[in-house]
Formats: structure tokens, sequence, C-alpha cells
């Protein structure tokens, strides 16, 4: 009869690693990025992180406005006000782009792409978080700025999350820039956003609220909230198209071309297949 499992003592401990793993959480990849790289830190606001933690790195910072404030002058800091999408900046020029939680607000998300691709130097790596668009916690998020907009009567207030984002569309995007996807996490809600002054007071409360509803039903409101991604620019598209599937054998297919019939040959095994309109 086996024994049971024994009981493992409770702690809270950094994320672990596996020998060889890539540094993927934005700490573990400044930690590790080598002395002199050049780092950009896009939609920077107050700093990504403590750039007096490295000061031997050469960061660039930028963002369209800085509350609460621009990051402190520091040597090899250059910081300066503009738009993701269309930056003042060479190709090419940067060891590591860091994108932290600043895509969901932007309005022309694939130039904004584009440009971090662009600035990446080949071989380069993208840090990239974005908030999960089916979670709970992205909805609240929306939920609250849809109130303060018109039910509070702020109707000059910018919505600020104007991108939605699932796995599948973030593959699609920077695949198809050139970009191949090293590690990923799917973290849960912290609920951070609530540290806003005008919020904070509500953060306990509903923290509490939120983990006192898992306990009781084992609803957890705050599962897989974000994206947090590591990209290498290895150049390659890697990003394949399939159209449909036949119904006889199962391989792939792509169709094209015009006049669309309202049926299709399987190249692979010659059996037709019903076809309906086409899509983009």
């Amino acid at each position: 009869m086996s024994e049971p499992p024994r009981a493992v003592p409770f702690r809270a401990h950094a994320p672990a690693r596996a020998p060889g793993e890539p540094a993927l959480f934005l700490h573990e990849l400044i930690d590790e990025t080598p002395a002199g790289a050049r780092v950009l830190d896009a939609g920077c606001g107050p700093g990504s992180w403590d750039y007096a933690h490295r000061p031997e790195l050469s960061i660039v910072g930028f963002d369209v406005k800085f509350p609460p404030g621009p990051p402190a002058p520091r040597p090899n800091v250059a910081v300066f006000r503009g738009d993701l999408a269309r930056l003042p900046l060479k190709s090419g020029v940067f060891d590591v782009t860091v994108c932290h939680y600043v895509l969901e607000h932007v309005t022309q998300l694939a130039a904004c792409c584009d440009e971090l691709a662009r600035v990446t130097r080949p071989g380069g790596i993208l840090y990239l978080s974005v908030p999960r668009a089916a979670a709970f916690d992205d909805r609240l998020y929306r939920f609250a700025g849809v109130f303060a907009k018109y039910a509070l009567g702020k109707l000059k207030k910018r919505l600020e999350h104007q991108q939605r984002f699932s796995l599948r569309s973030l593959l699609d995007a920077f695949y198809a820039r050139g970009m191949t996807l090293e590690a990923y996490a799917a973290v849960p809600a912290g609920f951070s956003w609530m540290n806003d002054p005008r919020t904070k007071p509500l953060q306990g409360p509903f923290t509490e609220a939120v983990a006192g509803l898992d306990r009781a039903t084992g609803l957890d409101l705050g599962r897989d909230a974000n994206f947090v991604m590591r990209w290498r620019k290895s150049g390659v598209t890697g990003l394949r198209r399939v159209t449909h599937v036949c119904r006889e054998c199962g391989e792939h297919s792509v169709l094209e071309g015009e006049p669309w019939p309202e049926q299709w040959t399987c190249p692979w095994c010659g059996k037709p297949n019903p076809l309906g309109r086409p899509r983009a």
C-alpha cells in the first residue's frame, strides 16, 4: 500500500526556473541582461522597473504622457515624449525591448506592433505583458472605465483599455512580424491597478471578498488574467495559413481565387467538400 503524499510546509516564493529555462519575468530579464546592453522601455511611465538597479545598462524610455511623472534623471538613461505607433528611433538598435502593460492602451495596434519589432535588433528580445480580454480582471477594469465615463458624467475621459488580447491574437501578431515565442506565463490578477488613490480604499475589501468567494465556492475570479511573454526576433515568420480541412482525410488546405464555388476538391485525397462563403 503506497504511503500518502507528505504535506509541504506553506510558503510564498519567487517563481522557480528549471535549468536552462530563459528569463521570462521582467526582474529576471533585467537581472540577466548583459552590461552595456541597449534597453528600450516602451510606454515607461515613471519607469517599468527601478533603473538604478542596473546602472550599467543603456536605457531609453518614452511615453505619450507621464503620469505621475517621468523617470528620474540618471546617467545612461534617456527619456523622451513619443508615440509608440511612430517612433523617432533607428531600426534594430535595442538588445531588449520592454512593453509592460502598454499595448492594451494604444489606439493603433498594428503600427505599435510594427514599431516594437522594428526597433528590436535581430536576435534581440521583446518582453511583452498584456491583460487577457476574457479574464474577469480586464472586464472589471473596462466596466469601471465605462462607469466613470458615462454614469459619472466624465464624457471627455478616454477609455484606457482600447485593445483586447487572446493567446491566438498575440501569436498571430508577433509571429507575422518575425518574432519567435521563447517563454510565456498566464498570470493571475493581483488587482494592483486598484492602487490608484481613487480606488485604493476599495482594494482591501474587494480582494478579501474575492479570496473569500474562492474559498467558499472554488470560483477564482483572478485566474489567468494576464499574459507575460518573452519573444526573440528571429526574422522567421513562423505563421502558416490554413483555410479548410478535408472532411474525408482530415488534411489541411488553403483555398483562394475567384469565382468562389459551392464545393472544393481536396488536393490530398481528391474527395469533394461543401463550401460556404469566402473568408478574409
